[in-house]
């Protein structure tokens, strides 16, 4: 399903990809948050061994790297990735100042365990979040009609999670999502927020009038939710930051903010999460 954009729209995305795939290639990510961490006197919340924590940097870095030669796959329509199947379309909600490219491995992991079809919502990152869980509700309505389906299922990363889940329990979609998966996202928010630009540099700080509100909210009766976050993660890196009352919470000590996005181990836990009680399809 084609979402239409103005020539302004992807004029300014493209910029934001530019600005975005330049601060990862120069190592500006990951290499400045982590610095930050450290500076806030976070630093040991950080798995042991210096040698294995930079070895952890470099792997994060290359996969700067990957995911920003790859983000012009998320140019790619219907289905973003992989062949189509005929269960509950999956929505994949992707972060502040990426693309649904990011999704790339994880999407074609699922689809191997007997999920999807998949479809890759692009909305403006700088912008409010109750806008882009507007445009997400109308996305998905549009989906839903295209499959013959009452509900979909979401994946968020980072603060695509955040979009999800407000779209889920403030934006009238209680009744549109079946299961939530947010992964990275800074539920309670991150310090971090303080260094980027647009609405979300409000909207994400911890004790925000928008986390408040979700918070008070809570997650809608009926749907069910699995929150994933990393304490390797150097842009939400602690309970404090990534909890999702309410939701099963799976945590590792090891993965980068990136990393979570490739990795097998999360990947298993969110085929499993998604599949849970339905009928293994054949191969």
């Amino acid at each position: 399903m084609r979402q239409r954009q103005s020539g302004r729209q992807v004029f300014w995305r493209a910029a934001v990809a530019a600005t975005s795939n330049l601060a990862m290639v120069s190592g500006l990510y990951p290499l400045a948050p982590h610095l930050l961490r450290r500076f806030l006197r976070r630093a040991e919340t950080l798995p042991s061994g210096a040698a294995r924590a930079r070895g952890r940097l470099a792997a994060e870095w290359a996969l700067a790297w990957a995911v920003s030669a790859t983000r012009p796959l998320g140019l790619l329509e219907r289905p973003v990735w992989g062949r189509a199947r005929g269960g509950r379309p999956v929505v994949l909600v992707h972060g502040y100042a990426m693309s649904r490219a990011y999704f790339l491995l994880l999407a074609r992991r699922l689809e191997r365990a007997g999920c999807g079809p998949f479809y890759g919502f692009e909305y403006w990152t700088l912008g409010k979040v109750a806008s882009a869980a507007k445009r997400l509700g109308d996305y998905v309505d549009r989906l839903c009609d295209d499959h013959g389906v009452d509900q979909v299922d979401l994946i968020g990363h980072s603060m695509g999670g955040v979009v999800a889940r407000y779209y889920a329990a403030l934006g009238g979609g209680a009744a549109r999502v079946r299961r939530l998966v947010t992964i990275g996202s800074p539920h309670c928010g991150t310090e971090v927020s303080y260094f980027g630009v647009g609405r979300p540099v409000r909207e994400l700080l911890p004790g925000s009038s928008l986390l408040e509100r979700l918070a008070a909210a809570g997650l809608p009766d009926g749907s069910e939710a699995l929150c994933i976050w990393s304490r390797g993660d150097a842009l939400v890196w602690c309970e404090g930051q990534a909890r999702l009352p309410g939701a099963r919470e799976v945590v590792y000590d090891d993965l980068g903010h990136l990393s979570m996005l490739a990795s097998r181990r999360v990947a298993a836990e969110v085929a499993g999460f998604l599949r849970a009680g339905e009928p293994r399809s054949a191969p």
